[in-house]
């Protein structure tokens, strides 16, 4: 019988519930074919380009240039992958970019309370020295307006028009819909959204003589912000980490005015068993039709992902890890030069998001998917034969054979026996199948099955043969 093997990360409070987990792998649903459900290991990631100092802690591009900070310089890095150091800054993981027609280039940090803007055409940079800007969590560009949050307070505040180095004192406004300080915002299809700690609200460009934005009428939610950079652009809509009165730790994204709940259980129960969630980053991505929100968690080292080409939130979600890590290695993401750019968090290395590189930079991609509890009214199960369709035949470039590896759990998932390896094939072997006999019996039965070669994984189906006993 055909045995539903795949699935997405939903294991949530009691793992006699649910222990579905998946781990660098990702769901790809093709409804053209009898296997609707394939399970992909993530992409690679090869090394693009080192630069002098480290970490990366942010990147764009910009009219055909890539702008990175890593460390304490901001680097340009040019179409023949060449880079020039730029000058010094003082910035932080949370730093975010934002250009304007004038060809200048803002970059922020919350953190360090600073922001610096490079201009493209005189090639200057400087710091923004100007008494009127009051630091802000991040920074966006709205019709020529840079546009920043003061903190801790209800206000927001502009810059001159096309001119980030610049500010009014008179040029701010309060978000007053609700008495809870601003967030941070983000601006999306030529609207500011402004999130507030229980309360979101939409503004726009109304041209007024006084102050150019004007709040958008019926547009208020309530739903506020839990973590200020977990909030981007992904699908035609905004992602966040979400926070209301009564609680916070579910994810959501816009649906036009309506914020939507993508998050499942199992999600939600991790995310709130962390010791901190303020201080999530997220970036997003489209490859191969696939677009991820990737949420990071610095302080617990968890790396979340969703991907929106699922219609299924229980399906959609994953975990990433680099090996000896935690967390997901890229810190940050940039499309330039027709490639997909991360930036390490740990060291000054760029790299490039690969689907034929089979490491993480060189360390070994640990990929797992563990199965839902398979129970038959709770009767004595044998499991005579579990077979994986794996795309085989694959092999290591020495011709030597990948492994991958079957454990399972006959205690609700919480402990489980000693792995049992089984073949991927060699280079050219297609025919052969993975699979493990002689599995003994259980009431409630989860399995676990795992590898790290560095060879393309794909998991297309499972097929398990079983015999239910009376009792």
């Amino acid at each position: 019988m055909k045995f539903n093997f795949l699935g997405g990360q939903h294991k949530g409070f009691s793992a006699n519930q649910n222990t579905q987990e998946t781990v660098n792998m990702f769901l790809e649903v093709d409804l053209s074919e009898e296997n609707k459900l394939t399970l992909y290991r993530v992409d690679g990631k090869l090394a693009f380009l080192t630069l002098p100092t480290a970490p990366i802690y942010g990147m764009a591009e910009f009219r055909g240039v890539l702008y990175v900070v890593a460390g304490a310089y901001l680097y340009k890095v040019l179409n023949d992958f060449s880079y020039t150091t730029i000058g010094a800054v003082d910035l932080e993981f949370d730093t975010t970019i934002a250009a304007n027609n004038a060809g200048q280039v803002c970059f922020n940090s919350g953190v360090k309370n600073k922001a610096y803007v490079y201009n493209t055409s005189t090639l200057a940079l400087s710091q923004i020295t100007d008494p009127a800007f009051y630091g802000s969590p991040r920074v966006d560009y709205l019709d020529g307006y840079g546009v920043f949050v003061r903190p801790n307070t209800q206000q927001f505040y502009i810059s001159a028009l096309n001119d980030f180095t610049i500010f009014d004192a008179l040029d701010f406004a309060s978000d007053e819909a609700d008495p809870d300080n601003l967030v941070t915002h983000i601006v999306d299809h030529q609207e500011l959204i402004l999130f507030g700690e229980r309360v979101t609200t939409v503004w726009f460009d109304s041209g007024d003589a006084t102050f150019p934005l004007s709040r958008r009428e019926g547009a208020t939610m309530e739903v506020g912000c839990a973590a200020a950079l977990s909030v981007a652009k992904l699908d035609n809509t905004v992602f966040f980490l979400g926070r209301t009165s009564h609680g916070h730790g579910l994810v959501y994204k816009l649906n036009q005015y309506t914020p939507q709940i993508i998050s499942n259980r199992g999600i939600e129960y991790l995310i709130n068993s962390l010791t901190r969630i303020d201080d999530a980053l997220a970036y997003t991505y489209q490859k191969n039709g696939h677009s991820f929100y990737v949420l990071t968690f610095p302080t617990d080292n968890k790396t979340l992902v969703y991907d929106a080409s699922i219609g299924d939130n229980d399906m959609a979600w994953s975990v990433r890890e680099t090996y000896s890590l935690g967390r997901d290695r890229a810190s940050c993401y940039a499309f330039a030069f027709g490639k997909h750019l991360v930036g390490d968090f740990v060291s000054g290395v760029l790299y490039e998001l690969d689907d034929e590189t089979h490491t993480d930079g060189g360390l070994p991609i640990v990929w797992s998917r563990t199965t839902a509890h398979i129970i038959s009214d709770y009767k004595r199960v044998r499991h005579n034969e579990v077979v994986l369709n794996f795309q085989t035949g694959v092999g290591l470039e020495d011709g030597s054979d990948p492994l991958c590896y079957l454990t399972y759990s006959d205690d609700g998932g919480h402990s489980y026996i000693t792995p049992r390896e089984a073949s991927l094939g060699v280079i050219g072997q297609r025919k052969n199948r993975t699979m493990w006999a002689r599995l003994g019996s259980s009431r409630d039965r989860v399995y676990k099955v795992f590898g790290s070669a560095p060879v393309k994984t794909v998991l297309m189906s499972g097929f398990i043969d079983v015999k239910v006993g009376s009792t």
